[in-house]
């Protein structure tokens, strides 16, 4: 596993605002963003709706962080 797949983000204004919506892990639904929003005890997930993993916010965070990765 690459180190930039382990590594957590922190957490920005956009998860400050999300943090009333997550939900544990095992309370996530299909269609809801897996996108961690906490550093643990317990993990909060995101839980935004979404078409795939994530939201579009936190998909586009995603890809800037392998870019930045991928240019070091």
């Amino acid at each position: 596993m690459n180190e930039y797949l382990r590594e957590f983000s922190p957490a920005n204004e956009y998860d400050v605002q999300r943090l009333p919506f997550a939900k544990r892990l095992e309370e996530l639904s299909p269609g809801e963003c897996i996108w961690p929003i906490n550093s643990g005890g317990p993990y909060l997930f995101c839980a935004a709706k979404t078409t795939g993993k994530y939201c579009p916010h936190h998909k586009a965070r995603l890809i800037q962080k392998r870019s930045v990765h991928l240019h070091e």
